[in-house]
């Protein structure tokens, strides 16, 4: 009768455990099911975003509207969980680097070509940046202080910067690396020290 008794425990024991691992397995199923359901949600609703966002900005192309668009998407993707996307517009951030050369030379014609030669070469490698142009720096645009063997030559170094953003803001924001790397092809030339403009003074406006 024990044993009897052991038996049925342990199949019932053995039946619980079944059937808790198939509530389980159940439960899951059910979850991933909805899980999988709102994905699609999620992905078919993106989608449909994407399409309101085309279609505004065919229609801004069709009216050129182009930019108060861009401004008015900005103000709505500040109320939206997922936020209408942009399209590039472009833009000519216009800026000047402050650049300072010592140059060992006597007098001020001296200097200024001393100094020419240097910037000459900056500005060559200046070119190579993308969507960099450098205007040709002059030599009246030199300011010299000269000593008995040496000088120091400040120079201004005018960059335009050709490039796609959003708004004006964005494009302002993505000329800072360009302007920083521009500084540091300046700064590996010797006796060259350059001050890199802040970027609220850049001059942005549209292509």
């Amino acid at each position: 009768m024990l044993q009897l008794l052991r038996r049925h425990t342990t199949a019932s024991a053995t039946n619980d455990v079944a059937q808790l691992r198939a509530r389980l397995a159940a439960v899951t199923a059910e979850s991933e099911h909805h899980r999988r359901l709102a994905d699609e949600r999620l992905r078919l609703h993106e989608a449909d975003i994407a399409r309101i966002g085309e279609r505004l900005r065919a229609e801004a192309d069709s009216r050129r509207w182009c930019h108060e668009f861009e401004k008015a998407v900005d103000a709505l993707n500040e109320q939206l969980t997922v936020e209408l996307t942009h399209r590039g517009w472009p833009f000519l951030v216009d800026t000047t680097l402050t650049v300072s050369l010592q140059v060992a030379a006597r007098g001020d014609l001296a200097a200024r070509e001393a100094a020419l030669v240097t910037l000459r070469q900056a500005e060559d490698q200046l070119r190579q940046v993308k969507g960099v142009y450098v205007y040709h720096t002059h030599p009246e645009d030199l300011t010299v202080t000269a000593r008995r063997r040496s000088a120091s030559v400040t120079a201004d170094v005018q960059l335009r910067i050709d490039l796609s953003a959003t708004n004006e803001r964005c494009a302002r924001t993505e000329a800072v690396p360009v302007i920083a790397e521009a500084a540091t092809i300046l700064g590996r030339f010797p006796g060259v020290t350059t001050t890199v403009p802040d970027a609220g003074t850049f001059d942005i406006s549209p292509r």
